[in-house]
């Protein structure tokens, strides 16, 4: 039996198309999280501004965030599940992180670098809903390196383009959400793509060419929408088909479905068996490829 390892491929869904696919939702709910503001925060404290603010921005932009995976996938039930989990930990982490983030900028008595390290505070607290949303403490620190930078460059392209309009503020503000918003999204793809430990692409199925981080100790795989690998379109996919461990010596699959449903490299799974970058895992008629760095 050949278990000659999968050839090096990207296909879509990885790298470049997930950090176009994170810029437009990271970029639609800062819009939308403006407009709201606007529309419905109308107090003259600052402070009760500020917190409404991060509130809104950072909750609309922590729902479309996460609910970009599961809307590609039609998953609705996990939709519903991480983007409410991840607007109310956006919206939580936005208020804390503007607030702080505009004692920051006073501390630096404004200018640019005080705007982008407050923007930065914004962005860290927005990056966590990730983690929050996922139940997962390598999401977590992923989203707050990529919701840091995000944050920063969004705040510095910000403050310049505050100057170079003459400080037409409503026009830069509405610049630079949409620039925090995408900004946020390409970063936190970006780190995801660069400090990722294991994965998992799938070659053949309704979902080619996407990519499931394998974050967690436990990841299961199979028609289940709540399962972190959620497979569909495949009659042969049971809902709990087999899951995928982290432990010391490595990644081990377990199979839970019934026998020769599951194989790697062409052989059927009878036991435990523990994976190699590049193996083939084959569930039902889905191809998928294990990646480990």
């Amino acid at each position: 039996m050949s278990t000659a390892a999968a050839p090096t491929i990207r296909p879509r869904g990885t790298g470049l198309r997930q950090a176009y696919d994170l810029a437009l939702a990271g970029a639609a709910g800062a819009v939308l999280g403006l407009y709201l503001y606007t529309e419905l925060v109308h107090s003259e404290n600052v402070w009760v501004r500020d917190y409404w603010a991060g509130m809104v921005i950072g909750g609309s932009i922590g729902f479309f965030l996460n609910a970009a995976g599961p809307l590609r996938d039609g998953t609705w039930r996990k939709l519903a599940r991480v983007s409410t989990w991840g607007a109310i930990a956006g919206a939580i982490g936005g208020a804390v992180g503007l607030v702080v983030g505009e004692l920051v900028i006073g501390w630096f008595q404004g200018g640019t670098l005080g705007r982008a390290v407050s923007w930065a505070v914004l962005g860290l607290g927005i990056g966590a809903s990730q983690g929050l949303a996922y139940r997962s403490r390598q999401r977590l620190v992923y989203g707050l390196i990529g919701g840091g930078a995000g944050g920063f460059v969004g705040g510095y392209l910000f403050e310049g383009l505050r100057q170079l309009l003459g400080n037409r503020y409503s026009v830069s503000q509405g610049i630079g959400m949409v620039i925090l918003g995408a900004g946020l999204g390409v970063f936190l793809a970006l780190v995801e793509e660069v400090l990722k430990h294991a994965w998992v692409q799938v070659l053949r199925g309704r979902q080619e060419g996407r990519t499931y981080l394998l974050a967690r100790v436990r990841c299961s795989l199979g028609l289940d929408e709540r399962a972190e690998v959620g497979l569909f379109g495949d009659p042969q996919v049971a809902r709990r088909h087999a899951e995928i461990e982290r432990g010391r010596d490595g990644y081990v699959l377990h199979s839970f479905a019934p026998s020769g449903r599951t194989k790697v490299n062409g052989a059927v799974v009878s036991a435990p068996q523990t994976l190699k970058d590049g193996d083939r895992i084959e569930l039902g008629q889905t191809l998928l490829v294990f990646r480990q760095k």
